[in-house]
């Protein structure tokens, strides 16, 4: 299908295609407004292969090239620029082959080919060394960085980088270093070396302002905005993404607006504002709909100008030979399907942008309920501490009031021993049912001692009723990990190991802590009765959503192995060891109740 396009634009240019390749030929198709199919009928027209061995045909293969590679014609694109590489070192020229090598490089690079890539940016920079070529040496040396970065090897993309930068801060190279600044802001962030990134960033902005480069102006802004939201600093982030998208939108650059919305969305999610969120995606939608809709019917039209053009100029031909008649109804039946195909994909579209609307209302909705679980957890709980206050501290309280009265209306010395020892024991119990409550909200061992000295505790308290019998294994836990990590695993093991001694016929439960490189994974087997488990997802209580809020505080996964009527239940939770990070284990900030 491109190739009968090109034919009808080939048609379209036969009077041009006469022409002889020159100097002012080559600077018309370079500087002019052309798209890239126009540019290349227009270079075939010149006969460029043919042409006689010089500098002139060198440039033109290179253009030519450069024409391919914006087609995606990538073989092609190779070739042209192999061949103008060739002819300049004949020609024994200064800059270009080091340029050449470095298109050849970037080339590669897009493919995925990244050793290719780095093997021609390497050549790239020895040949601009040779020639004395700065600029071909500081570009080399950035394009060497920019592959390291890609493979995310960010400390030696670092050092390309500032080699790149002292090359080009001793020529002025003021363009080349607006982006040699914002590469520096971008791999100081990835190496969360924040202070740096700012630094770096807000040079690669003044530069874009001396050069006048407002566009490059606002995605530097925007580079800023995502090293802030990685760092979780949401508010400032927002601000940076506003600048923006101002930018953007008085630039008239829509494609960077619709990224610009996306990059908002996302922090009001993490804001926990989903309505302004949403709201932000389905402007980011809508734009990229806009978009997708604008470009394919500028394509259409330029194809039915450009049709009609060639309909009107061959008339007198198409008249002349059937078969010419026939090329007229081959090109508009490729019409046809061009636009069949088009309102097809925009249909797919469409159809794809409301799909994921959906996908992401439905994940709010998801954020909500346990949301709102969480919330009626924390109240059930708050309830049940203040029931076992007012009924157990209440009643004793009063009895040692009653025993505290009768000292002051003037017990018997008798009297007054057996007073004291009945509020001696009321006191007692009252500090046993402190204790009771203590470790119910916030367990000592824990606190003091870590994960599995809480759960040796709370499983041993279990055991000595001699009602049930746990066994507890733990594995790999011989540093402590973080508050968020061992109270999300404590209250997930104590609230399955409730349902157990709630609801289960089961006479022994496993509970078992596994931690190596990768995960942690807590393990807690029963042998009674299994259930549907349907009924624990759908019912009305919130004890499963509030197990799946803390598993997904530290991003793990629950997992429920039970079949009805089958003996034996397994809980299974997963979460990713790198969640866990080694300054946050060191600083483990709970403190005592």
């Amino acid at each position: 299908m491109r190739y009968l396009t090109l034919i009808i634009l080939l048609i379209a240019l036969n009077a041009f295609s006469q022409s002889k390749l020159s100097e002012a030929s080559l600077q018309q198709i370079t500087s002019s407004s052309m798209t890239c199919n126009e540019k290349l009928d227009a270079f075939q027209a010149l006969d460029i292969l043919n042409a006689v061995k010089s500098n002139l045909k060198a440039e033109a293969l290179l253009q030519l090239g450069l024409t391919h590679y914006c087609l995606g014609n990538f073989e092609k694109a190779l070739t042209n620029y192999q061949e103008s590489l060739d002819l300049f070192s004949e020609f024994d020229s200064k800059e270009k082959p080091a340029e050449i090598l470095n298109l050849i490089g970037t080339l590669q690079k897009k493919q995925g080919n990244f050793e290719l890539a780095n093997n021609y940016f390497n050549q790239g920079l020895e040949y601009a060394i040779a020639k004395n070529d700065s600029l071909g040496i500081g570009n080399s040396l950035n394009n060497i960085g920019v592959l390291l970065f890609q493979q995310e090897k960010f400390s030696e993309s670092l050092d390309y980088y500032l080699q790149s930068t002292e090359v080009k801060s001793a020529i002025r190279d003021t363009i080349g270093l607006s982006y040699n600044y914002d590469n520096l802001g971008m791999v100081y962030t990835r190496l969360n070396k924040i202070d740096s990134a700012k630094y770096y960033f807000n040079l690669a902005a003044k530069y874009k302002l001396m050069i006048g480069d407002e566009v490059g102006y606002g995605i530097v802004k925007n580079n800023i905005g995502e090293m802030l939201l990685e760092e979780g600093l949401y508010s400032e982030a927002e601000n940076y993404f506003k600048e923006a998208l101002e930018i953007a939108q008085k630039t008239s650059y829509s494609d960077f607006e619709q990224y610009v919305l996306s990059m908002i969305s996302i922090v009001r999610e993490q804001r926990g504002d989903y309505k302004a969120a949403l709201s932000f995606f389905k402007d980011h939608t809508q734009l990229k709909d806009s978009l997708f809709n604008e470009r394919k019917s500028q394509q259409v039209a330029e194809l039915e100008t450009k049709y009609q053009t060639e309909k009107k100029e061959q008339t007198i031909v198409l008249q002349a030979a059937a078969l010419q008649r026939n090329q007229i109804l081959l090109v508009a039946a490729v019409m046809a399907l061009i636009l069949l195909i088009t309102i097809g994909l925009l249909w797919r579209n469409r159809t794809k942008k409301k799909q994921q609307i959906i996908l992401q209302e439905a994940k709010i909705a998801t954020k909500e309920a346990e949301l709102r679980a969480a919330i009626a957890s924390q109240e059930k709980e708050r309830s049940r501490y203040a029931r076992d206050l007012h009924d157990g501290f209440g009643q004793m309280i009063s009895i040692l009031n009653m025993n505290l009265q009768n000292l002051k209306d003037g017990a018997k010395l008798n009297e007054r021993q057996k007073v004291f020892e009945e509020s001696s024991k009321v006191i007692d119990d009252m500090y046993g049912e402190l204790k009771n409550i203590c470790f119910d909200l916030m367990p000592q061992t824990l606190i003091k001692n870590g994960l599995e000295s809480g759960l040796r505790e709370f499983v041993d308290r279990i055991n000595g009723t001699g009602k049930i019998r746990i066994e507890l294994n733990v594995f790999g836990l011989e540093n402590r990990l973080s508050e968020l990590h061992e109270i999300s695993l404590y209250r997930i093991s104590q609230e399955w190991i409730n349902n157990i001694l709630k609801y289960s016929d089961a006479t022994k439960v496993t509970l078992q802590i596994t931690k190596d490189e990768e995960e942690i994974t807590l393990l807690i087997e029963d042998n009674g009765t299994g259930f549907d488990r349907e009924l624990l997802r759908d019912g009305k209580g919130n004890g499963w959503k509030n197990l799946n809020t803390r598993a997904n505080l530290i991003k793990g996964s629950l997992e429920l192995e039970t079949y009805k009527g089958v003996k034996g239940n397994t809980l299974i939770l997963n979460a990713p060891i790198l969640s866990i990070v080694e300054e946050e284990v060191e600083q483990n900030t709970m403190e005592l109740v």
